[in-house]
């Protein structure tokens, strides 16, 4: 009976652990987004909004900053605008992890997603 607990133990203990693995590579995914792609999608934007200055959209630095500040308070909104300038490249979605947390970041932040004109 007594090894029988302790290879339950053992193995929900090996579960954890495995469960803390993925939740370290998920974060290090977040941090990725927050530190390496945050400053590229910022030129990007930054770019496209001062080339489609207009009368109708004057696109002043209140404008841009007020529009980096959108995108850089969630994760998910910094991803989704990434992924439409191909700041992150297409084929980087082809490997299944990058898949997993990807879909892991849409659904869990699935309330601060952009909202997107269709």
């Amino acid at each position: 009976m007594i090894e029988i607990i302790i290879g339950l133990a053992a193995i929900i203990l090996l579960w954890m652990m495995w469960r803390l693995y993925q939740a370290k590579q998920y974060n290090r995914f977040i941090d990725w987004l927050n530190v390496d792609i945050s400053p590229k999608l910022a030129q990007v934007l930054i770019a496209e909004m001062e080339q489609n200055r207009s009368q109708l959209f004057p696109n002043t630095e209140d404008h841009i900053n007020a529009a980096l500040l959108y995108y850089r308070q969630y994760p998910v909104r910094i991803f989704e605008a990434a992924v439409a300038r191909e700041v992150i490249a297409p084929h980087w979605l082809d490997d299944k992890q990058h898949k997993r947390w990807a879909a892991h970041l849409l659904f869990i932040q699935a309330t601060y997603r952009l909202k997107m004109a269709r």
